[in-house]
Parts: structure tokens; sequence; C-alpha cells
């Protein structure tokens, strides 16, 4: 119908409608000139294409891989037998030879003493400066500049970070021991490497190198907190130390512990750092369960075997992070919060 037409088709309702209701409006000659245009999607395989390629490539470096790696768990896969196709079932006996490993057992105490003094040192010290940046410092450039000088450690490569502070903690001429010495804290060099410090000297390393994950999570969570909460709190006379133990650290208890988890987790595929660093050594008291197996795959080759390593480090992360997401869930329901 011409425009003219439904004016006139609309007008003439509007003369017959009923007094007291308004004539409804002639429409604008745009919308009865519009064109329709075709139809975006030219062909039914373009939402299966752009669906499938993602879970195709999901499937490929995902799926496929896991399935693999339980496969040949049980089986004794070896560099050679993989090439040439040849393993035999063995049932358990790579777990076996995993779980009565004197090695493997060293190697779960060296990660319990990372997670209590890497993991939670890197969130302690995380809270600490997301608080102090948002509660002292008042300028928003000046907290900017702060998060990112704090944040570039996280950009280098840990292949990086291991050099340099391999470099660092060098035991004659390094820098760390020549400032210790400067500044009368120590009487002599320190043998960062050695037995009894190279773990210790790799839980430094990775403290500086990751300590920025989790202080721009609890950081992003404190400025999330509302602020009405904090104006009735000083208008009821409350303190900072109490603010802080009763409101703030409370409210901040779900974040802290996602950015604990999250760090828990990159735990058990510490890799990069033991290798730089110290190769393990010296005489394996630096070494991860992750490393042992990427030892025993990569270095020399026993797949079966780095399969069962994997599976045990997957199963034991599982449970641990099963028993904190409980033991969270019931703190908070204690609390009145979940």
């Amino acid at each position: 119908m011409p425009p003219a037409e439904v004016r006139s088709g609309t007008a003439g309702a509007g003369a017959g409608a009923p007094s007291g209701q308004q004539a409804p409006a002639a429409l604008p000659e745009w919308f009865t000139s519009k064109k329709t245009r075709p139809n975006l999607i030219v062909s039914r395989w373009v939402p299966l294409a752009l669906v499938g390629a993602p879970v195709l490539v999901l499937f490929a470096i995902v799926v496929y891989p896991t399935v693999w790696m339980f496969y040949h768990a049980f089986q004794n896969t070896n560099i050679m037998r993989l090439f040439r196709g040849n393993w035999s079932y063995v049932g358990w006996e790579n777990f076996e030879t995993v779980l009565t490993s004197e090695r493997f057992w060293d190697s779960v105490q060296h990660l319990v003493q990372y997670l209590v003094f890497g993991a939670c040192l890197q969130v302690l010290l995380a809270t600490v400066l997301a608080l102090t940046l948002y509660e002292v410092v008042k300028r928003d450039w000046v907290r900017v500049l702060f998060l990112i000088i704090l944040v570039l450690p996280m950009m280098l490569p840990p292949s990086i970070v291991g050099v340099l502070w391999k470099f660092l903690l060098t035991p004659s001429n390094g820098a760390i021991n020549a400032a210790l010495l400067e500044l009368g804290l120590i009487s002599e060099h320190i043998e960062w490497f050695n037995a009894g410090m190279s773990l210790w000297s790799i839980i430094i390393a990775d403290v500086w190198n990751w300590t920025a994950l989790p202080l721009l999570i609890i950081y992003s969570g404190r400025v999330s907190l509302p602020p009405a909460v904090y104006e009735a709190a000083r208008v009821d006379g409350a303190g900072g130390w109490l603010v802080l133990r009763r409101i703030t650290l409370p409210m901040l208890k779900e974040v802290i512990a996602i950015a604990f988890i999250i760090r828990f987790m990159d735990a058990f595929k510490f890799v990069d750092l033991v290798y730089v660093m110290t190769s393990g050594g010296p005489a394996q008291t630096s070494e991860l369960p992750t490393y042992i197996a990427f030892q025993r795959g990569i270095r020399e080759f026993e797949v079966g075997e780095a399969a069962a390593y994997a599976i045990i480090i997957f199963a034991f992360s599982a449970i641990l992070i099963t028993l904190f997401l409980r033991y969270l869930k019931k703190v908070l329901k204690a609390q009145g919060i979940a």
C-alpha cells in the first residue's frame, strides 16, 4: 500500500474511533518504504562450522591426549615400543612403581613445602599489597602505576625468570648475597643452590614471578565491595582495624580462596623454574612430582610410567581441591554468606 493510502486509511480509522480514544499515529515513511535484507546466514553449514571447529580443536588437544594417557598408563610403553607399536598390558604395575618409589614421596614433601611457603605466601603478600594500594594510595594514577610495576614480573616467561634468579642467587658474585652482605644481614655467602636451599631459591623466584596474579584478583574484589557498608561502619564509629577484620576480610574470603585455588592448581604443573634453576638437584632435593613425570616421559622416554605419574598427580590435586571447596562452603554457610 502506498504511504499516502496508509495515512489516509489511518486517518479514516481514527475518524471512526469512539470518543475519548486517541487515533493511532500514522506509520513513518521510512518504515513503510524499508527493504528487507537477506539473511546473514547464507547456509545452514555456517553455525555448524562455527560450533564444530572449536569442538574439534578441543577434542584434538584435550580429549584425545587424555584418553591416550589413560590407555598407556596401563601399558609397558616406552619410546621404542611406542614407535614399533608392540607395547603390552601390564595392569597396575606402573602405578605400583610410582607409589612405592621413595623419589616420588620425597617430591610430595617438596610439593607440600612449596604449597605452604610458596602459594600461601603469594596469596598473603597479594592480600596485603591489594588492600594497601586501595586503602592507603588515594590517587588513581598512582595506583595504576604501582599495579603496572607489580604486574611486570608476571609478564616475563618463567624460563627467563629462572635464568634471571639463577644469576641473582649465584653464591660467589650474585646480587642477592652482595646486597645482604652490604646491609650486614649475613656474614658470609649463602649457598642458595645446595641441598638445603635449592627448593627455597625456587620458591623465592616463583613468589616474585606470580604474586601479581592473586594481587589482581584480590584488588578487583576489593574494588567491587559496596561503599555503603563502609559508610555505615564510619557512621557507627568503627576504626580501620575493626573494619578490616569484621568487614573487608570476611567479604573477600571467597575472592582470596579463588586466588589460592588458582595458585594451588599451578603448583601441580610447576616444571619450568625447577628445570632452569636446579634441574631437580642437587641429589633430587628440589624435585616436584610434575618434574619427575617430565623427566620420566620426556627425558627418559618411559611413557607408561609418566602417564601413571600424571594420573596420580591429577587425582591427588582433585581430591585436595574438592576438600578445600567443601571446607570453604561449610565456613561460608556457617557465616550466613553461602
